[in-house]
């Protein structure tokens, strides 16, 4: 199958080897298999990882390369806080949890970085854009991130939370409850006492 032919029927941007298999229905497996890998040689395509593929001028987003190189996922932690506006600093990888064993991908489209989380809790994200609603971001990072972290204004202070009116309390509050884990309750009540301070505060500021 020639490579242009190939390109034409395939309406993915990122696919999998079942995917290009499904297209390429004519062809042996073993020739598609030596076909991907001279197109990979050559440039046509990109191996993302074993068995998933790009090609390297076509529109892709990051859950799009999400969703193929590591399934299912969605999009949490400091990626999600900083998308939300709640965490200033730049991220320099993509940031992800899974209910799957945590890896991490390097490919042309950044790093990603899936970090384990229980079945029991993989929920609170747009399966769309696999982006997790800031409350649950939030949640996610205090629940992975307990060890290092303590319910004190010192310790919210140093991370440079902001914005954090935009959060439902309640909602987090409640979220944070799901998760049976009495230091993250612990850390999200002082978190939402941190976010009520922070928003008198500005209130205050605004007033003079």
């Amino acid at each position: 199958m020639k490579f242009q032919l190939f390109q034409q029927s395939m309406q993915l941007p990122v696919f999998s080897y079942a995917e290009a298999a499904s297209v390429a229905w004519e062809t042996p497996l073993p020739t598609l298999k030596l076909q991907l890998s001279q197109w990979t040689k050559t440039g046509h395509l990109i191996r993302l990882r074993r068995g998933v593929y790009a090609f390297p001028r076509h529109g892709v987003d990051t859950a799009m390369v999400a969703q193929r190189l590591y399934s299912p996922a969605y999009i949490s932690l400091e990626s999600a806080l900083q998308y939300h506006g709640l965490l200033p600093d730049a991220v320099f990888a993509v940031t992800l949890v899974t209910p799957r064993t945590t890896r991490q991908f390097q490919t042309p489209w950044g790093h990603f970085i899936y970090h384990h989380l229980k079945q029991e809790l993989y929920w609170g994200f747009d399966p769309g854009t696999l982006l997790a609603e800031p409350e649950k971001a939030v949640v996610d990072y205090c629940y992975l991130y307990s060890g290092r972290l303590q319910p004190s204004t010192d310790c919210w202070d140093a991370m440079r939370w902001q914005h954090l009116a935009a959060l439902d309390f309640q909602k987090l509050q409640t979220y944070g409850k799901k998760t049976g884990v009495r230091k993250v309750m612990t850390l999200i009540a002082s978190l939402v006492d941190y976010g009520t301070t922070q928003t008198h505060r500005a209130g205050r500021t605004a007033h003079r």
